[in-house]
C-alpha cells in the first residue's frame, strides 16, 4: 500500500505540468518519506514485510518495492545505496536459485528478472531461456510483459516482440477473472502494467492501443479500483504522454475555444457547466482513435445506508458485564466493549481491512483486542482469527486480516472504549473491504450516540 500510493507521485507533477494543473510542491518530501517508511520494513536478507520487517519472503512484493526504488532513483530521488543493493541481491539470489521454475514461481520470477534488467544486472541468459522454453508457465499478462520488457531493456527486441504479443493474448484470455492472486493482480492491473511496459519499451502504437482498450473495458466494468490498479494506470498514463502528443483537439465552451495537442485533462465545477456544455472536436487529419472519459466526483449530502457486497459487517456495543449497551443512555466515564462481526457467504482467500471510526466522544481504552477466553462475560466471542496487524488510533480502530478458503465464513473481533465527552455525536459506520478487490465490501449504517455527564 505504501508503494502503491508513492509510485504515482513519481509522475504526478509531470502529468500535471503538461495539463496546467496545480503542482504538488511537497512531492519530493513525500517520496522521501515513503522510501524511509518502506525501508524500515526491510530485513537483513533484503526482503520486505507487509506490516514490518518480519513476515517477509514474498518475492513479488520485494520486486515491486525494488521497481519503485529504481524508478525513484531514475527520477533523481536519493535511495540509500546499501539498502538498494541488498534488495537487488535478494532478487538475484532468487533468480539464481530458481533453476526449475513452476507456474506458481512465474510471477515472482518475471518481476525479479525485469527489475534486475532495468538495473543492468546480467540476466540475459535467464530471460532468453524463459522466453524460448518456459513462456507457457507465465500465465498472467503482466508477467509476460515483464519478460518482454526485460529483453527490450537488454537489447533483444527481436525476442521481446512475440513475448509482448503473448502478453496481449493473455489479456484477452483473462479479462473476466476476478479471484485473489498472490501478485495482487487483476485484469485491469495487468492491462495497465502491460501498457506501461509496452510504451516504455517503444512498441508500435497499435500494440499499445490494443492493451489500452483492455484497460478501458476493465475500468468501465467496475466502479472501484484498487491501489495497485490506480498506481499502474498512472504509470501507463505517464508512459503514453509522448504518444498522445499526436492527438489534436479543439475544446469549446460558450464563446471560448482552445486548441490542444496531446491528452487533455480539465476539472470543471458544476456551476461552470450549468447551461454551458463543453464540446470536444478531434482533428480528422489525425489517424488515431481518441477516447473521451468524463468522471464525476462529489461529496454525499445524506448519510450513506448500510451496504453488503461480498461482506456483511455488524457492530454491537456491550457493557463490561456482557449485557448489551443502550447507546441513547451512555454516560461519561462508562467503559464499553465494541464487537465487530464480519460475515461472507463463503470464505474466500483475500486480504481485507476492517475499519471502525470512533464517535467524537469516545476513545480506545486498551491498545489490544479483547479475547473472549480472558473475559468470562465475553467467552462467546469467536476470536479464532488473528489479525495480520491491528492499529489503535485516536479516531479509529483498524485491523487487517489474511483470509483463506478454509477459515470460518464468520469471524468477530472486540476492543474496549472509554466514554470521555458528554454530548450527541454521529456514530460513523464500520467498514470492511477487500484491499485488492474493493468492489467487495460491507458497511454498517450511520448512527447517533447520546452521552450524558457523569453522575
Amino acid at each position: 500500500q505504501v508503494v502503491s500510493r508513492a509510485m504515482p507521485l513519481l509522475y504526478a507533477n509531470k502529468l500535471a505540468a503538461e495539463e496546467r494543473l496545480d503542482l504538488d510542491t511537497n512531492i519530493d518530501e513525500r517520496l522521501r518519506g515513503a522510501i524511509d517508511r518502506v525501508l524500515s520494513r526491510q530485513d537483513s536478507s533484503g526482503s520486505f514485510g507487509l506490516w514490518g520487517p518480519t513476515g517477509g519472503d514474498h518475492v513479488w512484493l520485494d520486486a515491486y518495492v525494488a521497481d519503485f526504488l529504481t524508478r525513484a532513483r531514475e527520477r533523481g530521488i536519493s535511495v540509500p545505496q546499501k539498502a538498494f543493493d541488498l534488495t537487488l541481491d535478494r532478487l538475484r539470489n532468487h533468480v539464481a536459485n530458481t533453476s526449475d521454475p513452476t507456474a506458481k514461481d512465474a510471477p515472482d520470477l518475471a518481476y525479479a528478472i525485469y527489475v534486475l534488467a532495468r538495473n543492468g544486472r546480467p540476466v540475459m541468459g535467464d530471460l532468453r531461456y524463459l522466453a524460448d522454453q518456459k513462456l507457457d508457465l507465465f500465465s498472467t499478462p503482466l508477467a509476460r510483459a515483464q519478460l518482454a520488457a526485460g529483453l527490450s531493456l537488454l537489447g533483444d527486441r527481436g525476442r521481446a516482440a512475440p513475448v509482448f504479443q503473448a502478453a496481449l493474448t493473455r489479456i484477452e484470455a483473462t479479462k473476466a477473472e476476478r479471484t485473489w492472486r498472490e501478485d495482487y493482480g487483476s485484469p485491469l492491473r495487468d492491462a495497465a502494467g502491460t501498457v506501461a511496459l509496452m510504451a516504455e519499451s517503444g512498441r508500435p502504437a497499435a500494440e499499445t492501443a490494443a492493451a489500452g482498450l483492455a484497460v478501458e473495458a476493465a475500468r468501465n466494468a467496475r466502479p472501484h479500483a484498487s491501489t495497485q490498479e490506480q498506481a499502474w494506470m498512472v504509470v501507463a498514463a505517464a508512459a503514453l504522454a509522448k504518444e498522445a502528443e499526436r492527438l489534436k483537439i479543439t475544446v469549446s465552451q460558450g464563446d471560448t475555444s482552445e486548441d490542444k495537442t496531446g491528452a487533455y485533462y480539465r476539472t470543471y465545477r458544476a456551476d461552470r457547466l450549468e447551461g454551458r456544455p463543453v464540446t470536444v472536436r478531434v482533428d480528422p487529419s489525425v489517424e488515431r482513435r481518441a477516447a473521451v472519459v468524463v468522471t464525476t466526483s462529489g461529496h454525499p449530502i445524506v448519510q450513506e445506508p448500510a451496504a453488503s457486497n461480498g461482506y456483511t459487517v455488524e457492530r454491537f456495543f456491550y457493557k463490561a458485564d456482557g449485557s448489551k449497551a443502550d447507546m441513547t443512555k451512555v454516560r461519561q466515564t462508562d467503559r464499553l466493549v465494541v464487537v465487530l462481526r464480519v460475515t461472507e457467504p463463503k470464505a474466500q482467500e483475500a486480504r481485507i481491512v476492517l475499519t471502525d471510526r470512533l464517535p467524537a466522544g469516545f476513545e480506545i481504552a486498551d491498545p489490544k483486542l479483547l479475547a473472549g477466553a480472558d473475559v468470562p462475560a465475553f467467552e462467546w466471542l469467536k476470536d479464532t482469527v488473528e489479525p495480520a496487524t491491528a492499529d489503535y488510533r485516536d479516531d479509529r480502530f483498524v485491523a487487517a486480516f489474511d483470509r483463506s478458503a478454509d477459515q470460518d465464513a464468520v469471524f468477530e473481533v472486540a476492543y474496549g472504549v472509554r466514554v470521555v465527552t458528554p454530548g450527541r455525536y454521529v456514530l460513523p459506520p464500520a467498514v470492511v473491504e477487500d484491499m485488492y478487490r474493493p468492489e467487495r465490501f460491507g458497511r454498517t449504517a450511520f448512527g447517533t450516540v447520546d452521552i450524558a455527564p457523569a453522575k
